[in-house]
């Protein structure tokens, strides 16, 4: 085996390793953003806010080794597949942690029980929801697990419904609201739908990617072509 084959094993190596660091990262991130959103805590609202750098440095990192490897080595194949999804992969998990930022700082505005919220059933279904979509990501990265990724992709669509539902039910209320006080608790819980709405779309998202590399096909025009 000749050095630069070395040295390409190597970086090919570092990128699945911090493809799975991000994975693992932005899982502890969201279960940071919930008890955030539950409890209202300062502490962790701030905590949350400051770990942006951190995913910002990562995608940066996995971005950056990406293009090194392809200008350095040209790639051919399932190999080309695997550095080109990186880049998107490593977007698609930064847009997620950069949600979660979005709901934490909107928690410190909301400060009450999720129990309270006019949406707390719809909300409350999406919170598991995308918390087993998330789960079973994080698995699908980890162990090139396809079975898992389409699984991920078919709840997409139970997640769309219910953040239509209760997005098209709180803006309705907030029209008709004429207390300034409710109008703002209506929005607030809109923004909050509507972030963990793209949370669900971006995980969708790294499992449709995650699909392409193993087979080099189209998860979202297969499963369509099924329908």
């Amino acid at each position: 085996m000749t050095e630069r084959t070395l040295h390409y094993e190597k970086e090919m190596l570092f990128l699945n390793s911090k493809l799975v660091e991000f994975v693992d990262s932005v899982e502890d991130l969201f279960e940071k953003t919930l008890y955030a959103v539950r409890s209202g805590d300062e502490k962790i609202i701030t905590e949350i806010e400051q770990m942006d750098d951190y995913f910002d440095e990562l995608d940066l990192t996995i971005q950056s080794t990406a293009f090194d490897v392809i200008a350095k080595y040209q790639p051919l194949a399932e190999d080309l597949r695997f550095v080109v999804a990186m880049i998107g992969l490593s977007i698609d998990l930064e847009r997620i942690a950069d949600e979660c930022v979005n709901i934490a700082q909107l928690s410190r505005q909301v400060q009450r029980s999720l129990e309270t919220f006019s949406s707390w059933q719809t909300l409350n279904q999406m919170i598991r929801i995308i918390s087993v979509m998330l789960q079973q990501t994080v698995d699908a990265v980890k162990h090139k697990d396809l079975d898992l990724a389409i699984k991920v992709w078919k709840r997409d669509d139970e997640v769309d419904t219910l953040h239509n539902q209760g997005h098209d039910a709180l803006i309705e209320l907030a029209c008709h609201e004429t207390n300034p006080r409710m109008m703002r608790v209506y929005l607030e819980e809109a923004f909050l739908i509507r972030h963990l709405e793209r949370i669900a779309d971006h995980l969708t998202n790294i499992c449709e990617k995650l699909y392409f590399v193993e087979t080099g096909e189209q998860l979202k025009k297969i499963m369509r072509s099924k329908q």
